[in-house]
């Protein structure tokens, strides 16, 4: 059981991380925030490839690299803009719908149905959803659509459905190479691309040097574990179980947002996560199995 320690040591990490961004969000612009955060994860993930050796790098690493880090570059963008205006318990447990959409992929592509039980962890999670979108003293479903919260429901789904398409090429990253050095190109090349985005929109000059250096540092340690934990644990396991281990982390950020950023309705989000927890173990419990490294 490694593989569910490494995953929950990525949740704990997970959540962490964007706890962290959400902070440093306020005196850094967005592109800034992200190019430190990814460069530092980039530099730190180098130095220990250097310790270690540099691997054998298979010539199938280029296209993973270059899908996954072209994917997760507009799920970062995407993930900073939502934390900049939504509560983190609001926005991060959303992401749990990836395991919707990779079952959504699988009927459309391998023509694969979920089971009984699949389709009830997929109503489960959609179910925890609404649960965590209720405010106290608002009853009745009208205020889930006003227009700020819709947003920003609306753009996490878009990153939930990235990373459902980017995990298959996180695992072949690192089939391709290791469980640190594939990640360490994926990072520098998302890293790279919005310093020069924010170097073109002049977000340098408005960021003071320490804070952007003490916010890559940070979350640059955070992504670190979490790169280094995960990637281990798909060595172990295959991606949903990982997944769904690491989607823990949702109601780690559901607690995080009532007791550290003092967001409302904390008892509502703990509900829904836990709802849709349970919806993510009945999806993984009834996902076949298969070759840990193919």
């Amino acid at each position: 059981m490694l593989w569910a320690i490494l995953a929950s040591a990525g949740a704990v990490l997970d959540a962490g991380y964007y706890a962290l961004a959400k902070r440093f969000l306020e005196p850094l612009p967005d592109e800034v925030l992200a190019s430190a955060a990814f460069l530092a994860n980039a530099v730190l993930l180098l130095c220990i490839s250097l310790i270690r050796g540099i691997p054998e790098v298979s010539p199938s690493l280029i296209q993973p690299v270059l899908v996954t880090g072209t994917l997760n570059i507009i799920a970062a963008a995407l993930v900073f803009f939502t934390l900049r205006r939504t509560d983190l318990s609001l926005a991060v447990p959303i992401i749990t719908f990836t395991l919707v959409f990779l079952a959504g992929t699988s009927y459309l592509v391998l023509g694969e149905v979920p089971t009984t039980a699949g389709a009830a962890g997929i109503l489960l999670i959609i179910a925890g959803a609404f649960c965590i979108q209720v405010s106290p003293g608002r009853p009745g479903p009208s205020h889930l659509w006003d227009r700020p919260r819709w947003k920003g429901i609306a753009t996490m789904l878009g990153v939930a459905f990235l990373y459902s398409l980017s995990l298959p090429f996180d695992k072949a990253v690192v089939l391709a190479s290791d469980t640190v050095f594939g990640s360490a190109l994926v990072n520098l090349l998302i890293g790279g691309v919005f310093g020069l985005v924010a170097l073109a929109r002049g977000r340098w000059k408005r960021a003071a040097p320490r804070t952007a250096v003490a916010a890559g540092l940070a979350l640059g340690l955070m992504l670190v574990g979490e790169t280094i934990a995960i990637n281990t644990a798909y060595t172990l396991q295959i991606v949903p179980y990982v997944i769904a281990v690491k989607r823990l982390s949702i109601l780690f950020s559901v607690l995080i947002g009532g007791f550290v950023f003092r967001e409302g309705g904390i008892l509502y989000r703990v509900i829904g996560a836990l709802v849709m927890i349970a919806g993510v173990a009945l999806i993984v419990l009834t996902t076949a199995t298969g070759p840990i490294l193919s």
